[in-house]
């Protein structure tokens, strides 16, 4: 139903932070951050899509293309589907041109606290995502075309958003952000390396691997005593952002990948990192039921993001560690969200609250997190 409903929508749709970006929108609130920011928030949380009154254009992301097409990757290997294989490499042909100068996420400007995104900024969020599309196409395809761009993302990475300030080693979000440290994100660089290395040789790695191992140090450092990771550090004020939600899971996907290239004292002390920030997910943010909190500890409302990337995460721990326990809890996670936050139509809502839905077809955000899940959780079930 959901791959019915993306491939007829040809992946493209709205996305949560695109208000700003309508025809209709009044300028005062381009020209005021803070106007700006509250009225991307009301449309955000509002029910009722507004877009189509502002004239806010429906788009395709880049982020969206690698997930989507690594979804389909997912289900071709499993099901060996002419459609899929069809459908993925044209999904790969235009990820490839849309990422080979500028490699962004998003197609509309995005302003936060320091924070900048839009069309004309790489952002790690769109490598990272590309680098582990691409690979898993080497490995299904093995066409060396993917295999060179994932190396040639991976080299980017590595020479242009790496940052080292004495015990802090982690990468930046974009190229122009300063001051700033999204923790998350060197997770998912670390994954990401992982993804090519497991596939070939190459005279860098060694040199990537040292690095990895700093940043995962870094990682473990500013683990809570619970269990918890931050979101954020602003340097300026010495101050941490905390945002307790999907974020918890690309941390714990990042360790968890980077765990077989440990050893000795640093090895134990990221399997007791891994172990406390899966016990705080588990037990914490999805409090052992088929939902997540929205940002622990408020519950509400339901995010589909959350949910997907529990059942993403999860999957994964079971695939790297076998236990059973994790593979049932991915799949009671997904049982839940099909059937509460699924449309008929196929597409999956955004928010859900005890009486009340919002049901805008988010593409980036619901739509392809959802498909990814679902087809990675299915490719560990057959």
């Amino acid at each position: 139903m959901l791959e019915n409903y993306v491939s007829r929508k040809n992946y493209c749709g709205w996305d949560p932070y695109d208000a700003l970006s309508g025809k209709r929108v009044p300028k005062i609130f381009a020209r005021n951050e803070l106007l700006g920011m509250i009225f991307l928030q009301f449309n955000l949380y509002f029910p009722v899509n507004l877009r189509p009154f502002f004239r806010v254009e429906e788009g395709i992301s880049n982020k969206s293309l690698a997930l989507f097409a690594r979804a389909y990757l997912y289900l071709y290997k499993v099901l060996g589907c002419l459609q899929h294989k069809l459908r993925v490499l044209t999904l790969l042909d235009m990820l490839k041109a849309n990422t080979e100068t500028v490699c962004n996420a998003y197609y509309f400007d995005f302003v936060g606290h320091k924070h900048k995104l839009g069309p004309n900024i790489t952002d790690i969020i769109c490598i990272t995502e590309s680098i582990k599309t691409f690979s898993i196409a080497y490995e299904v395809f093995r066409d060396k075309v993917y295999l060179n761009l994932a190396l040639k993302r991976l080299e980017f990475l590595y020479d242009n958003m790496l940052v080292e300030e004495g015990n802090r080693v982690y990468f930046r979000y974009t190229l122009e952000e300063q001051g700033k440290i999204v923790f998350n994100v060197s997770a998912l660089a670390l994954e990401a390396l992982v993804e090519v290395m497991r596939l070939t040789e190459n005279h860098k790695f060694t040199e990537y691997m040292e690095i990895g191992k700093k940043v995962v140090e870094f990682l473990v450092s500013t683990q809570r005593y619970d269990g918890a990771w931050p979101y954020s550090y602003y340097a300026e004020t010495k101050r941490y952002y905390w945002q307790l939600d999907y974020h918890q899971g690309f941390i714990i996907d990042g360790l968890n990948a980077f765990l077989p290239y440990l050893s000795g004292i640093l090895k134990s002390n990221v399997s007791k990192s891994l172990s406390k920030g899966i016990t705080f997910y588990w037990e914490k943010l999805f409090n052992s039921k088929e939902f997540s909190y929205y940002r622990y500890p408020i519950k509400y409302p339901v995010d589909i993001h959350n949910q997907a990337q529990g059942i993403i995460t999860f999957s994964k721990l079971y695939k790297a560690h076998g236990k059973k326990e994790y593979l049932y809890f991915a799949i009671k996670v997904a049982n839940w969200t099909i059937k509460n936050m699924q449309d008929p139509e196929g597409y999956f809502y955004t928010h859900k609250w005890p009486f009340i839905k919002c049901k805008i077809p988010y593409m980036r955000w619901g739509q392809a997190w959802m498909m990814l899940a679902l087809s990675y959780l299915l490719s560990l079930m057959i």
